[in-house]
């Protein structure tokens, strides 16, 4: 790291931008998003076992369903019904699809007039984990920027 590096770094942390445990949490995971590519695209998706009774909408091609994992009140994601590996591998007719479902279930769950964020994460630098293609959609809070 350069001194210009760490002085923006240390400029950041005293203002309160960066949390130096995320940092480190980051560095090490980022040294692990390739490997973690390979075994997602070795393994099956896990979008395809999800039961058809816990999607909570559907168009087509696509499916909605309550995140596990939930980071805002409201928190779910928009998966298409066939695996895509990433952004960059989708047709735009099918990504239209998805931003539409997207926002009919932010509007049937009371957060499109207040506002949500809609996440895709790609490849290891994007943090993507999960290689089917899906959109995160949250709200019901106050989301901050930058995000991460």
């Amino acid at each position: 790291m350069n001194t210009r590096t760490v002085a923006i770094a240390l400029a950041a942390f005293a203002l309160g931008e960066l949390n130096p445990l995320g940092i480190v949490y980051w560095r090490v995971a980022e040294s692990r998003l390739p490997a973690i590519k390979a075994r997602s695209l070795a393994a099956p998706s896990p979008f395809e076992t999800i039961p058809r009774d816990q999607w909570i909408a559907e168009s087509a091609d696509a499916f909605a369903v309550d995140d596990v994992d939930p980071q805002a009140p409201v928190h779910f994601l928009v998966v298409p019904k066939e695996r895509v590996t990433t952004l960059l591998d989708a047709k735009p007719e099918l990504l239209g699809q998805l931003l539409g479902l997207a926002r009919d279930v932010a509007a049937k769950r009371a957060i499109a007039a207040d506002g949500f964020r809609v996440v895709i994460n790609s490849n290891p630098r994007g943090a993507q984990s999960v290689y089917h293609l899906h959109m995160h959609v949250l709200g019901g809070r106050q989301m901050r920027w930058p995000p991460g």
